[in-house]
């Protein structure tokens, strides 16, 4: 019955964006809500269970007790410079062993890793990219597999008569927070996503592949936004189809689990 329940409330949180917009500081109140501070409008004040992840800017002062309460309840928080770019993720504080977390710390400390992991990524990789080009009605010729976001993008500028990269990069960037927030979620060890072995970055190299789907999404996408408008587009865009790019994170991360338990179980 617990585990149903918080399982429950997992699905009906919903991420927090405070990166664009009139948010000043996030803090926490005494009925142990985050309670934002807006420039000329109303706070608002929302229960931390209702929060998957938070985005926010580099410039929102956030408080310690604000933070803690994140960290103490696996939120984790991401935050953004002017331009969309990730700056660095509070991930909060190491819980106890999943079985994700044990099978990831086999794999990343057997020799054989960089082999096996690296023969894995290109394979998911390129049969993202397959999917991705046969969605988009691209031929999926021998240019188009070696370098798919080049015949990607070659083909939105066909259909939406503009370039658009900058519209790919924000959905994927956003695919790839909720990503990361639920591979923290699962392995409750940051630290083996991305800093036990020089070089790892489970969250970029694992989020390169699903930000591959945002072609697809920004192909069929009726109308793209003006230049000022983009991250409040992408943000509703994201949102409107979260179904889909829930299925495809968990399609990946089942992979993920699938070749980790072929090699360490």
């Amino acid at each position: 019955m617990q585990r149903h329940a918080l399982h429950t409330r997992a699905m009906n949180a919903l991420p927090l964006y405070l990166h664009n917009g009139s948010a000043q500081r996030l803090d926490l109140d005494a009925a142990q809500r985050l309670r934002i501070e807006r420039k000329d409008l109303p706070e608002r004040r929302i229960p931390l269970h209702h929060v998957s992840r938070i985005v926010c800017s580099s410039t929102l002062d956030i408080s310690a007790r604000a933070l803690m309460a994140c960290m103490k309840s696996g939120i984790p928080l991401a935050v953004v410079d002017t331009n969309g770019e990730t700056l660095g993720w509070c991930l909060g504080a190491r819980r106890k062993e999943t079985s994700l977390r044990q099978l990831l710390t086999h794999a990343l400390d057997d020799q054989a890793w960089p082999t096996h992991y690296t023969e894995w990524l290109a394979q998911q990789h390129a049969a993202t990219a397959a999917q991705t080009l046969l969605l988009c009605g691209v031929p999926t010729t021998a240019a188009a597999r070696h370098n798919p976001r080049t015949a990607l993008c070659n083909a939105h500028f066909v259909k939406h008569s503009q370039g658009c990269a900058q519209q790919v990069d924000a959905l994927a960037l956003l695919a790839q927070h909720e990503l990361a927030a639920q591979l923290t979620q699962a392995t409750n060890a940051p630290e083996l996503l991305a800093w036990h072995r020089p070089g790892l970055n489970l969250i970029e190299d694992l989020g390169q592949v699903i930000g591959l789907h945002a072609h697809t999404d920004l192909h069929h996408a009726p109308l793209l936004p003006e230049a000022d408008k983009l991250t409040p587009w992408a943000i509703r865009h994201y949102e409107r189809h979260a179904a889909h790019w829930q299925q495809r994170i968990g399609q990946l991360m089942y992979a993920f689990e699938q070749f980790l338990r072929s090699h360490w179980l």
